[in-house]
């Protein structure tokens, strides 16, 4: 335990030294295997800060990353019709979001999976006629709730996830409220 306490301390400070900013590879990346943006992050990197997706189909190839949102107002992705965006995640951990870890509005469209969201506001809250899945994600220790449905217009199928200590709510997840 020790040694991953270390480890990831050693991760953070080498990450927060060098400015690696989510942003920062975002807007580094060009389109691949059939997406308009494909981000890759490193296994064993933390990244900082946030990023907004308006429009396209976006993926980001996590490998086990971390991206420490800095109580900042995480991934949100906001799409119109005039205007699709759709964003597809795996394999990320979303730590340390002041609002959300990841925000889906109006008609935006995504898949996340094997995901971790701790320590935010909420995990992930979705709104409007949206219409995500999640798959095989863990919602840990968000101080309001791991996932929040807002409205009865926004879909929402989850499989194979795990609500552990969200501070609201009935295993952490609320709906149409």
């Amino acid at each position: 335990m020790k040694f991953l306490l270390v480890t990831l301390i050693l991760m953070l400070h080498t990450s927060i030294s060098l400015g690696i900013t989510l942003q920062s590879v975002f807007d580094a990346s060009g389109p691949g295997n059939g997406y308009d943006k494909y981000v890759v992050l490193e296994q064993d990197m933390i990244y900082t800060g946030e990023v907004g997706v308006y429009e396209g189909n976006v993926f980001i190839e996590g490998n086990g990353a971390i991206v420490d949102l800095n109580e900042g107002l995480g991934i949100w992705v906001y799409a119109e019709e005039g205007y699709p965006a759709n964003l597809d995640l795996e394999y990320v951990t979303l730590i340390n979001g002041g609002y959300n870890g990841l925000t889906f509005n109006g008609t935006s469209t995504g898949n996340i999976s094997n995901c971790n969201f701790i320590q935010n506001g909420f995990g992930i809250q979705i709104m409007d006629f949206t219409n995500i899945t999640a798959k095989n994600c863990n919602f840990i220790e968000n101080s309001q709730y791991g996932v929040a449905v807002r409205g009865t217009t926004a879909s929402l199928e989850i499989s194979y996830s795990n609500f552990w200590e969200n501070e609201e709510g009935c295993g952490g997840y609320n709906e149409n409220c």
